[in-house]
């Protein structure tokens, strides 16, 4: 099983570039940093990203940034340049004059993920993740080209290709980031190891099956005090707490996007009856499934509903880079 797809397709990410600009300098650009993951691409130009008590980082044309939910953010020509709103921005659309007079041209772009294995995988990133066009990889160079490629055309179908060549950049810049990041997920730092990969893979395509510490070691070719170790200095979590933090995950988003019963949920991540599931769920969230689940579906209401259309949320229906280029 490839995990981090797998990862990916349960958080349901999808990304829709919803932005590409020609800056003329002095130009800036304002994020309120209300979107869970949006990526920016210097397609041409150079330029600087601020956050209030950060210092500034020099971004470069072909550089990859991810900016995660937080304070508000700006991308600006040089520091201190004054910087327009980006729905402002957008309305005005790129800067007038031949695309090759453009200082800058700036692709933004924003990633929706769902549930509990969405927010594990935004947990795994700082509020910026930069992966510099020099530490990128050719085959993540020629995505980032082929995005600026379709980003100077004008031909039917454009948006379709930008918003999935979007999602081929998720992969390459997470894979990028998580090989140098601390932060990276304790599975895809284990993915080196032959041995614990075969356990996460099988962990993963089957976590209601009845696993035991002696079953992982044997797969794993290892003894069961050489396995448990490793897993735990590698994974950061003990074998038995890892699965279980497998099935709960698995446990929230059927929770939420499906309507089970707690007995058809218990029974599909491993748990032999709803009452063993409802005490491990308990023991983790300090609440019944029932109610976590009436909860967080209420929750999720609330913000679909306060949640106003435009250019700062892609559900909004703002999904086309502008036309004037």
């Amino acid at each position: 099983m490839d995990i981090l797809s797998n990862e990916l397709s349960r958080a349901r990410a999808e990304g829709a570039v919803f932005s590409v600009l020609h800056r003329v300098e002095p130009w800036g650009l304002q994020f309120a940093g209300t979107r869970p993951l949006t990526a920016h691409l210097l397609l041409h130009g150079s330029g600087w990203v601020e956050r209030e008590g950060q210092e500034a980082a020099r971004v470069e044309a072909g550089d990859v940034l991810l900016a995660t939910a937080g304070a508000p953010y700006a991308l600006v020509s040089a520091p201190g340049a004054d910087a327009v709103p980006i729905g402002q921005a957008r309305e005005a659309g790129s800067a007038p004059g031949p695309v090759g007079d453009a200082s800058a041209i700036v692709m933004c772009g924003a990633y929706v993920l769902s549930g509990s294995v969405g927010e594990a995988l935004l947990r795994s990133l700082p509020p910026f993740a930069i992966v510099r066009a020099a530490d990128q990889t050719p085959a993540h160079r020629a995505a980032v080209e082929l995005l600026a490629a379709e980003a100077a055309k004008d031909a039917e179908g454009q948006q379709v290709l930008l918003d999935r060549l979007l999602d081929v950049n998720l992969v390459y810049t997470l894979r990028a980031w998580w090989q140098t990041a601390e932060a990276a997920p304790g599975w895809y730092r284990a993915l080196d190891s032959a041995h614990l990969r075969r356990v996460l893979e099988a962990l993963h395509a089957n976590p209601a099956h009845n696993w035991t510490l002696p079953a992982m070691a044997q797969l794993a070719g290892l003894s069961r005090a050489g396995f448990a170790a490793q897993f735990g200095r590698v994974v950061g979590v003990p074998p038995a707490r890892y699965l279980t933090g497998l099935r709960m995950t698995r446990a929230e988003d059927a929770l939420i996007g499906t309507d089970d019963t707690l007995a058809v949920i218990a029974a599909d991540v491993g748990y032999s009856n709803e009452y063993a599931f409802a005490t491990a769920f308990r023991r983790r969230h300090g609440r019944s499934p029932g109610r976590w689940r009436t909860e967080h579906r209420a929750a999720a209401r609330g913000r679909d509903e306060s949640k106003p259309a435009g250019p700062e949320h892609p559900s909004g229906g703002v999904r086309a880079p502008d036309a004037q280029r």
